[in-house]
């Protein structure tokens, strides 16, 4: 994957909107793994780099982070609402694509639902925590999301970012749900529904891996 940008670029304008109660969102994909992967020293300490932002939200959040960025020096080049097909009933995607002000180019990518994670854009699942004032979907979630895209994707340049990240969230979510434990945040549905997952379809994960991240999601069952 191309390495164009990383949360920096885009972390003032993300707290702006996090900050104006119209513009609820979470933020998803590669960049949100690196932000868990950074609040929980998982990985090798260097920032993750990606072709562009994911989130899970609205138009009106699409809109206002490309304001936002706007704000900052960067150049808004268009925005395309896009339904989606496969699979079929997840909503929207809206997308801007964007120049920043040294010329790097990118886009801000906004999707109503989440494939495996969500019913559709009026169903969505997982929480958000706001880490460094950014919210970030929930890492159980995001395998989850993750895991779709690993087992759908036929690029194997991309596969190989999915398995990277499915590792790294094999690592931070133990970690993670006992911190979330400790501040009495309610895990149990993500919890059981990733253990369905994990029982469904293949990962990535070594096997010592595997047994580990399954041993800390039964772990908190009776929590």
């Amino acid at each position: 994957m191309e390495r164009i940008v990383t949360l920096t670029d885009f972390a003032k304008a993300l707290r702006e909107v996090a900050e104006d109660a119209g513009g609820e969102y979470v933020m998803v994909g590669g960049l949100a793994v690196g932000a868990w992967a950074s609040a929980f020293n998982v990985g090798d300490g260097k920032p993750m780099f990606s072709k562009d932002i994911d989130l899970r939200g609205t138009r009106l959040v699409a809109k206002a982070v490309a304001q936002a960025l706007k704000r900052e020096g960067a150049t808004i080049k268009g925005f395309v609402s896009i339904t989606r097909k496969e699979p079929p009933g997840l909503g929207r995607n809206y997308v801007a694509p964007i120049e920043l002000p040294d010329g790097r180019a990118t886009q801000v990518e906004v999707l109503e639902a989440l494939p495996w994670v969500d019913d559709g854009p009026d169903r969505p699942y997982g929480f958000g925590v706001e880490v460094e004032g950014i919210p970030l979907l929930d890492p159980l979630s995001l395998f989850i999301g993750k895991l779709h895209a690993w087992h759908h994707r036929n690029d194997p340049e991309k596969t190989s970012n999915d398995r990277l990240h499915l590792e790294l969230l094999g690592e931070i979510i133990p970690q993670f749900l006992t911190e979330a434990e400790r501040r009495g945040v309610d895990t149990r549905e993500r919890r059981e529904v990733l253990l369905g997952f994990l029982d469904l379809h293949t990962t990535p994960l070594s096997p010592a891996a595997l047994a580990g991240l399954r041993e800390a999601l039964l772990m908190f069952r009776k929590t």
